[in-house]
């Protein structure tokens, strides 16, 4: 059966596929009531529709797409190099399929990691060594905003003609500073970056990027268990592996499940 990582671009060109609110919509309201001749009942409408507008402009927190495809980058403390990935994330069935690219020791390798929330069941494949290992995933954690997040502002992206807003939350409280920091796309809740920080492990604290993503699951053969994982014994699971561990996080935001 085919699989995305049978494609000989395995980490080419995705088929790529918003905006915020225009600015200035307050201003115009004010500006349209401002060349009437201003009644009490007027200055009462004003002030009616700009705190109606403020609670429609208020960020808020948000969750992703429930069906991505995308690609991402990701920078570990320890490391001097990038990872690379292609994932598939299908939050209504708990499932998330990621492929990773990296060069440890100069040496290119490649590893699935399977999620299958639903069943508590993830598999770890090396393509190189041809070797996989099965293990607990934890319980499903969708990839949003938590609801009790921070929020540190909006900024645009690009410049005039080809922007969009971007919201950026963190998990900090009056009493801690952030672990966490995510930026996510203010139309659609597109994911753009995440600053990962384990303060029981500096090594790590880890940068991710987002990218080329698009909705929907564009190969769902993806979520199938590879073929040398069929063969493990029923009841052999093995602990988590740091690599699993890490891949997980970028789109749990949180090492701890």
């Amino acid at each position: 059966m085919w699989r995305y990582s049978d494609h000989p671009s395995f980490f080419g060109p995705l088929y790529p596929t918003g905006s915020g609110t225009k600015p200035g919509v307050v201003g115009l309201l004010v500006t349209q009531l401002s060349d009437r001749t201003q009644r009490p009942d007027d200055m009462k409408i004003l002030l009616l529709l700009a705190a109606l507008i403020g609670i429609c402009l208020a960020a808020r927190p948000c969750s992703a797409p429930w069906e991505l495809t995308f690609r991402a980058s990701r920078h570990d403390q320890a490391d001097t190099y990038y990872r690379r990935y292609y994932v598939e994330y299908d939050r209504p069935n708990q499932r998330v399929a990621m492929f990773e690219e990296s060069f440890s020791g100069g040496t290119r390798e490649i590893r699935e990691f399977l999620f299958l929330h639903y069943i508590d069941t993830g598999f770890e494949y090396d393509f190189r060594l041809k070797n996989c290992t099965r293990f607990r995933t934890g319980p499903f954690r969708p990839f949003e905003v938590p609801y009790n997040s921070t929020y540190e502002g909006s900024f645009q992206v690009g410049g005039p003609g080809e922007d969009f807003t971007v919201d950026s939350w963190s998990d900090r409280i009056p009493t801690r500073r952030e672990n966490w920091l995510g930026e996510f796309s203010l139309r659609n809740c597109y994911p753009i970056s995440q600053f990962l920080v384990d303060t029981t492990n500096f090594n790590r604290t880890s940068i991710s990027h987002f990218f080329d993503t698009v909705q929907g699951i564009v190969n769902p053969n993806d979520f199938d268990v590879p073929t040398e994982c069929t063969r493990l014994p029923p009841d052999s699971f093995a602990p988590i592996s740091e690599q699993a561990l890490r891949a997980r996080a970028m789109y749990a935001g949180t090492f701890d499940l």
